[in-house]
């Protein structure tokens, strides 16, 4: 009878308000095509989803719809900020533990209407269980444009186009405005950037990867543009290798970037001395919000070319504030009034992230050091 009553309340609702039944998409499904090109049904009405990727797991944050998210992947789940951001997400299970490792009876037990994959997950997902998958994509390449197309990707399957182009809108305006800055450094003239991640700072991307473009847009040079380090390797993450000592004392850049201890332990180790990087103390500790910077997230599209841009160029951005920057990104996107506390702990890489960028062990380093 309660069922009755409800569906005869929500007709007249409907009719008094809206001249039609409010209740008519419950039930309701629609056809929609995902970025691998596969057709499938998804409800009218989306209340409970398995969103499974690292990186890509704060895309509903920025959407506003992170109620419906009932499954989730350790790297969203072990997010220090994100738990901050979002009080509920400690009760979210995270069958997914990383790329191709995945809980399936935890996941079947969350109960979702449909999973949101990429095409190692979505694969065995399809292969398990009956739950209905929907790719994010065939293969990513993480530039900008692929993260602007996952955005939109989402946005459209939750109705929240308006959001998504807010976000495309804010990259690309900060991409111009880098450009705008460093656009006219002759190649000659640009400083060379060495990404050396894990405790021993030597697990870089080469040239074949996302971070190639990322490098480029702050209007540097990658120094390990001639490596590939393109594909999967045993123990480390996609897109990235490990290279010797040897080679980087070879490249001799001028900035050293590392995601594991301080630039101090760099410093001090008499390996790294006759780096120019670390003679001009140029060495810095990667950003880490929601995720770590220099995966292929939405928040790093934006704030880590700016960042690497700065700390380069800083004559050219003087007027730039990396802190009012990331308070601005994520007042914008992520609907949230960031502490001047949390806005230094994110600059100083002191947040703790489910994954480190190298060899994929937890990072839980330096947490209040600076």
């Amino acid at each position: 009878m309660k069922q009755y009553a409800l569906l005869i309340l929500c007709a007249i609702l409907g009719i008094l308000f809206l001249g039609i039944p409010a209740c008519a998409e419950e039930g309701k499904t629609r056809l929609i095509t995902d970025m691998a090109g596969n057709e499938i049904e998804i409800p009218v009405t989306i209340e409970r989803v398995a969103f499974f990727g690292g990186p890509i797991g704060q895309v509903p944050y920025i959407l506003g719809v992170q109620d419906t998210i009932v499954a989730t992947s350790i790297g969203s789940k072990n997010s220090q900020l994100l738990n901050i951001m979002d009080q509920n997400l400690k009760n979210v299970p995270s069958p997914r533990q990383t790329n191709g490792i995945i809980n399936i009876e935890e996941l079947i037990k969350s109960d979702p209407q449909f999973v949101l994959a990429g095409d190692v997950d979505g694969a065995i997902v399809k292969k398990q269980t009956t739950i209905p998958v929907v790719y994010f994509f065939e293969s990513s390449d993480g530039t900008a444009e692929q993260t602007k197309a996952e955005v939109a990707f989402v946005g459209l399957i939750y109705g929240k186009e308006d959001r998504a182009q807010k976000y495309a809108d804010y990259l690309d305006s900060t991409l111009s405005l880098i450009k705008s800055r460093i656009g006219d450094i002759p190649l000659s003239e640009q400083k060379v950037l060495f990404n050396g991640y894990d405790a021993n700072h030597l697990i870089t991307y080469g040239g074949d990867s996302y971070m190639q473009e990322r490098i480029e847009n702050a209007g540097l040079k990658n120094a390990a543009q001639e490596v590939s380090t393109s594909g999967v390797r045993p123990g480390i993450h996609s897109g990235l290798d490990e290279i010797s000592m040897e080679q980087v004392l070879k490249w001799d850049p001028d900035i050293l970037v590392i995601d594991t201890g301080s630039p101090d332990d760099v410093y001090n180790d008499p390996k790294w001395a006759s780096i120019k990087a670390v003679q001009e103390r140029q060495v810095y500790r990667l950003p880490n919000g929601v995720f770590v910077w220099n995966r292929p997230t939405a928040e790093s599209a934006v704030l880590h070319p700016l960042w690497m841009a700065k700390i380069a160029y800083p004559e050219r951005f003087a007027d730039i504030s990396m802190k009012d920057e990331v308070k601005k990104f994520y007042q914008e996107i992520f609907s949230y009034e960031l502490t001047d506390e949390q806005i230094d702990k994110i600059l100083a890489g002191e947040f703790a992230s489910a994954i480190s960028a190298g060899k994929g062990q937890t990072n839980q380093t330096n947490m209040g050091n600076k």
